[in-house]
């Protein structure tokens, strides 16, 4: 039976034998032996020191002493495995007392691996603790993980009492602020109930002055989104006397009554572009910048609420869709749609209620399974422009207006790429309007409106200008009016959604 290198090294962890250097850790001087070479090689700390003329007096010795009261003897026996053979069994409760000894002693290699740890053993228990420590230890990687994972399991994380309880109150703020969460309001609004209410026997038992719940809850209020909230949790607000139940909790009844709108979530009332609600469902692994670049051009003629939400990892419930006017739908060269035929259903089920999706073809209708929007959407004709090969042609500017007063016009005066024209190649418009097309004749801007549901509007090019891609020759010309097509073609679907659920305001 052949013996593997790193079982030869791990007979010399902590052996007595040949070793010249002997460790007494923590306050009960647990000994350790080693070898100064093996730990010089992982520490520059620990080279300095074992190897400077200080301790010339020490070598003369068989063991050279080293004593580390501020280290736990289990934390201890981790960093020697790991010395010896470069590796080592890491758990959730060790990943911070690990990380802090590598921070102090200069182990760069261990630290690296404490970031593997801990990406690997996140879970809903210690993600509260992980974002804390890496805020407290101004961890951006770390505290940007963490933060990813509790926007996606908030749901779950929510009823772990003993999990959410614990929270200071700036982490439920920054949680709230993330606007991706996978929690309906009503639940989060309930977690912050039963938060505050701790909070108040906490102030209670501690002797300081007494608080209630509702002036507790109103540091959260900003962050509320009660047009988000359902019936239940509009009354547990009004019971906490936190609104009015003339002004808002009777607005959402009289919206069911006289419409037959079954809301759930609640769906505002408003008719400005500053009441519409945006999602921004993209699937991108990169790009901040680019993703930016389109929320920045929904956002150019008025519209305020755009949130994003990437489809690659979390795809929303038809429940979490209905909160929103409209819809963008934009995939990304190379990133599978997650559950691509259940999205598509449940987008189909969307553009029934009579709400808006505005769908960038590029990717997102290219003949590739893998990548594609599949699902109802597709099979039922929902979207005014058929799948196809993602192609480049010349005559890279806006072409014929067939519409010129169509409300996605409004504005737009001049269109045009860096170089190319990036398009999907059909000229099949799936029974669907064309309101322009490119210069080479393609597609450009079509709409559908499928058995009187809501509107799909389709935008046959690539939704990124130059601003962000400066040498990208598929990219928009931030002087033209690309930003102002995009803007106006989200604003007709939502508005047109807007009007219909308040036809009084018509």
């Amino acid at each position: 039976m052949s013996i593997t290198q790193e079982q030869i090294l791990k007979t010399f962890i902590n052996n007595r034998e040949l070793a010249d250097v002997k460790f007494f850790v923590g306050l009960s001087k647990t000994v350790f032996y080693g070898h100064k070479f093996v730990v010089a090689l992982v520490s520059p700390y620990w080279k300095n020191l074992l190897y400077s003329k200080g301790w010339e007096k020490q070598r003369t010795r068989k063991l050279t002493e080293l004593y580390l009261p501020d280290l736990s003897p289990i934390i201890f026996r981790s960093f020697l495995q790991f010395a010896y053979t470069r590796k080592v069994a890491i758990k959730d409760d060790l990943v911070f007392k690990l990380w802090e000894m590598s921070e102090k002693y200069e182990i760069d290699q261990l630290k690296q691996y404490c970031g593997e740890a801990f990406n690997r053993t996140l879970s809903n228990e210690n993600c509260i603790n992980y974002y804390q420590f890496s805020i407290n230890r101004k961890l951006e990687e770390w505290s940007k993980v963490s933060l990813q994972y509790i926007e996606k399991h908030s749901d779950q994380i929510l009823k772990n009492s003993d999990c959410f309880l614990g929270m200071g109150i700036e982490t439920i703020k920054s949680i709230l602020q993330l606007g991706q969460l996978s929690a309906l309001e009503t639940d989060i609004l309930r977690s912050l109930i039963s938060w505050s209410s701790h909070q108040k026997k906490v102030l209670q038992q501690s002797g300081k002055q007494a608080a209630t719940v509702k002036s507790i809850l109103q540091n959260f209020m900003p962050l509320i989104r009660i047009d988000l909230l359902d019936f239940e949790g509009l009354e547990l607000l009004y019971e906490h006397g936190l609104i009015e139940k003339k002004s808002i909790f009777l607005r959402c009844m009289k919206l069911v009554k006289t419409h037959g709108i079954k809301v759930q979530p609640f769906t505002r009332s408003g008719l400005g572009l500053e009441d519409l609600r945006i999602l921004l469902l993209v699937n991108c692994r990169r790009g901040v910048e680019r993703i930016n670049d389109l929320k920045n051009s929904i956002m150019s003629t008025g519209i305020q609420n755009v949130n994003i939400m990437n489809c690659e990892t979390l795809i929303p419930t038809f429940e979490q869709m209905c909160q929103y006017d409209a819809i963008v739908l934009r995939n990304r060269n190379g990133a599978q749609l997650k559950s691509n035929i259940i999205l598509g259903n449940d987008l189909a089920r969307y553009v029934e209620t009579g709400r808006g999706l505005v769908v960038i073809a590029i990717n997102t209708l290219i003949n590739n399974d893998s990548y594609r929007i599949k699902g109802r959407i597709q099979d039922e004709g929902f979207i005014p422009l058929q799948s196809g090969e993602r192609i480049e042609k010349q005559g890279n500017q806006l072409g014929e207006i067939l519409l010129p007063n169509h409300p996605i016009m409004k504005g737009v005066n001049t269109f045009r790429t860096k170089t190319y024209a990036h398009v999907i190649d059909t000229h099949n418009l799936n029974d669907g309007t064309l309101i322009a097309k490119w210069q080479n004749g393609y597609p450009l801007i079509s709409e559908k409106t499928k058995d009187d549901h809501g509107t799909v509007v389709c935008l046959n090019f690539h939704p990124i200008s130059t601003h962000i891609s400066t040498d990208c020759g598929k990219a928009w010309l931030q002087d033209s009016d690309g930003g102002k097509i995009i803007a106006n073609s989200v604003t007709y679907v939502g508005m047109k959604y807007n009007q219909k659920i308040n036809p009084q305001k018509n």
